[in-house]
């Protein structure tokens, strides 16, 4: 296998330097193992790795003994975009991306694109040395396994932020406006929800909305909001963001409770980590007023489900627009199996959703070009964008 060093970049997502291995063709045309000692010749040792050298310079592309592989965990029509992108380049080999499939085309990979990868595939892939997904989560890939594998780097995409923000405004105003309830009774010949009919529209204009998680999708969000002039607050882990000048108010979260107390909407759209999961929890829901609704476009579990459930059936809160959940079908589009086994979908003041909010008439060739582009940019020696934090977990 190639021989790997390991330049250090600057990641512009995080404050931390990131070493990032990469392949290097020895003189001899011949690849020994990653450890690069001093087995090596005099013209070997000289002619190390430089970070601008791009993999074609080096001749790698020209070589029969070694092509990089990357693993693509797809059955889309677009991974030919990434085909396209790799041509010349790399071996794209594709998964059904279950473990049996991923370990018989894949296990000499050097590059996995996918948005689930075990700790049964890394520990069996030694050449592994980049994994990139092809959305913003990454709690389907074993962070754990990737820190013990040692060299791996691991990035996210964030290509689908400014839609997820769109389908975030989208299930505030359905809430607000009570859609979903419009919709059904006049379909039936029922015009109840009829002018002075019950449950009057809340206004946008002139609240507040609170958006936990400030990153790229809760950046989006907020430039969004301020078409409805609305006083936008927002809360981190760390209370800063490069974003701060999108809002009105930065704290951290764990000093949310005034922000909260005095928030008309709630949006939620930070990542799904230990310290994040049940942070929407009783306690969190009882300092809501009782006409504020919440969004949830990141994770389900972010939310204490009994807790949302019992505070939107005793009208504690006003109402909850969910795109993510506690539950998922064991195949992706599946029939036949609720969303939660608590039953929100009998309750009028919600607007449920089957986790599309990242899911448009682009989305889907956008993360494979993004994800194609980022990969050739980590084969030639850049820095790769969108480097995942193992220890935060984005």
């Amino acid at each position: 296998m190639p021989c790997l060093h390991e330049p250090h970049y600057h990641s512009p997502d995080l404050d931390v330097a990131v070493s990032i291995p990469v392949a290097r063709r020895h003189h001899s045309d011949s690849f020994f193992d990653a450890s690069c000692s001093e087995q090596h010749g005099p013209a070997e040792r000289h002619s190390r790795y430089r970070p601008k050298d791009s993999i074609a310079r080096l001749g790698i592309i020209a070589l029969d003994a070694y092509r990089l592989k990357v693993l693509v965990s797809s059955q889309d029509e677009n991974v030919q975009i990434l085909r396209d992108i790799l041509h010349g380049t790399a071996d794209v080999v594709l998964t059904d991306g279950t473990l049996e499939s991923m370990l018989k085309v894949g296990r000499d990979a050097d590059i996995v694109a996918a948005n689930r990868v075990s700790r049964e595939y890394i520990e069996a892939a030694p050449r592994l040395r980049m994994i990139q997904t092809f959305t913003t989560g990454v709690e389907k890939i074993d962070l754990e396994a990737v820190k013990s594998h040692g060299g791996i780097v691991l990035c996210n995409s964030h290509i689908n932020a400014a839609e997820v923000a769109e389908y975030a405004i989208m299930l505030l105003l359905a809430v607000a406006k009570n859609i979903i309830p419009n919709d059904r009774e006049l379909r039936k010949g029922d015009w109840v929800y009829a002018y002075g009919g019950p449950r009057p529209n809340i206004e946008i204009r002139g609240k507040t909305c609170l958006i936990i998680g400030l990153g790229n999708i809760g950046a989006e969000i907020a430039k969004r909001l301020r078409a409805f002039d609305v006083q936008i607050y927002a809360a981190t882990r760390s209370g800063t963001s490069q974003h701060i000048g999108l809002v009105d108010r930065l704290v951290r979260i764990d000093e949310v409770r005034p922000l909260v107390e005095s928030s008309d909407f709630i949006i939620l759209s930070l990542p799904l980590t230990p310290d994040s999961e049940g942070l929407v929890d009783s306690t969190f829901i009882s300092w809501m007023k009782p006409t504020s609704i919440i969004v949830n476009i990141s994770r389900g579990p972010i939310i204490g489900e009994r807790a949302l459930y019992e505070a939107l059936r005793q009208n504690r809160i006003c109402g909850a627009g969910l795109d993510v959940w506690w539950r998922y079908p064991p195949k992706w589009g599946g029939r036949a199996t609720p969303p939660s086994d608590i039953p929100f979908q009998d309750l009028d003041n919600v607007v449920v959703s089957p986790h599309r909010a990242g899911y448009s008439e682009n989305t889907e060739r956008e993360y494979f070009r993004f994800a194609g582009e980022n990969i050739l940019r980590f084969i030639h020696g850049e820095a790769p964008l969108n480097i995942v934090d193992l220890t935060r977990g984005y």
